[in-house]
């Protein structure tokens, strides 16, 4: 079996360390692997470690809209796939998803082309109404293009089936995000105090550090202290706020780890305050280190958290205070709720099931 993999940003993110697992399953099962990417980041650094990995740069792929790339990336994308005739085509990210399934218009090829849907960029939650239509549109044009859809969550799903982008459901299914399994595999039952939480993800607009950096400040300094892991387009504004409003004592700001599990095995709670989201694998990771989670209920967020049984799902800056201070106030419920999530991660949310279940759409797809 040959597999071509195409994703727009190398830059790390949930989609980024799904593809890597997925190069390194292919390359485990002795398919042949074809990485496509549109620049230079973590992604591409880590995926060159892997033997066996035939890595394309395409440059003229973009994030941004850009005509003249755009054409050139579907020009290029299509000569590559001419070339190679890949058994599968599967492409992550909406502007890869996008080049990627119109390089495939008129192809005398049976190369089968799957779409991974890693929250939809027209999603609920997404800031501007203009990028929403427009995403929307353009999804519409290139569904019939997709010879399946795999949704990371079942949110994914309804939106997509809601706004008229799945037409038909016999091409679509839903295989959750998965981690591996830690060498922890018990609870922490030594709750820290002050009561210790952090919080995974690049700082963007999107992750919404900014609502955790303004709770914080109105619950007791003696109470708590905060890690934020990750780097970004807003750190610096965000260390600003927490230094204004006189929290550099208690929120320590670590950068990008390559490796996060140390900072989930020295804190007590797991927080993710974004806008929108897919299916975090920063939440999953978490749950597999046994911590109970806070987390904004967008997306698929509620597929991961049960509200009062593994954490909260909050709606406000106000929810997610109330939701804090009831684990400040209750540590025995921080290892209540963390023996919880663990369980959750290991009936269904572990790496090697999202694995077993990609595997089984491409032995189904090629069989048929």
């Amino acid at each position: 079996m040959k597999i071509m993999y195409c994703i727009t940003s190398s830059s790390w993110g949930g989609a980024q360390l799904h593809v890597l697992e997925l190069c390194k399953d292919q390359i485990k099962r002795g398919n042949q692997v074809i990485f496509v990417v549109g620049n230079e980041g973590p992604l591409l650094t880590k995926i060159k470690s892997i033997k066996g990995v035939k890595i394309i740069l395409l440059s003229s792929l973009k994030r941004e809209i850009s005509p003249i790339s755009d054409v050139k990336a579907i020009f290029e994308l299509r000569r590559l796939i001419t070339h190679e005739h890949p058994d599968i085509l599967h492409l992550h990210s909406s502007k890869a998803g996008t080049i990627g399934r119109l390089a495939c218009i008129g192809l005398r090829s049976r190369t089968k082309v799957i779409f991974t849907v890693h929250g939809w960029a027209f999603t609920d939650g997404v800031p501007s109404a203009f990028k929403r239509y427009v995403y929307r549109l353009i999804e519409k044009y290139v569904s019939s293009l997709t010879t399946l859809f795999i949704c990371v969550s079942e949110y994914d799903k309804k939106i997509g089936l809601r706004d008229g982008v799945l037409t038909d459901k016999s091409n679509v299914v839903v295989i959750h995000n998965g981690s591996y399994k830690p060498q922890r595999t018990d609870v922490n039952l030594s709750i820290h105090n002050p009561l210790r939480l952090v919080m995974v993800a690049r700082f963007s607009e999107q992750k919404n550090q900014k609502m955790l950096i303004n709770t914080m400040s109105k619950i007791d300094k003696g109470l708590w202290k905060l890690t934020f892991v990750g780097d970004g387009s807003t750190l610096t504004q965000y260390k600003k706020l927490v230094s204004k409003l006189n929290l550099s004592s208690n929120i320590n700001f670590v950068g990008f780890k390559d490796d996060v599990s140390p900072y989930l095995i020295e804190n007590d709670v797991y927080i993710l305050t974004s806008f929108y989201e897919g299916l975090p694998i920063s939440i999953i990771e978490a749950m597999s280190y046994g911590l109970p989670i806070i987390a904004s209920n967008v997306g698929g967020n509620s597929e991961l958290v049960k509200n009062n049984i593994n954490g909260y799902l909050v709606q406000s800056q106000s929810d997610l205070e109330k939701s804090i201070l009831k684990l400040i106030k209750n540590p025995a419920n921080v290892r209540s709720m963390g023996k919880n999530s663990l369980e959750m991660f290991n009936n269904y949310f572990t790496l090697d099931h999202n694995l077993r279940s990609i595997n089984a759409v491409y032995d189904k797809l090629l069989n048929n």
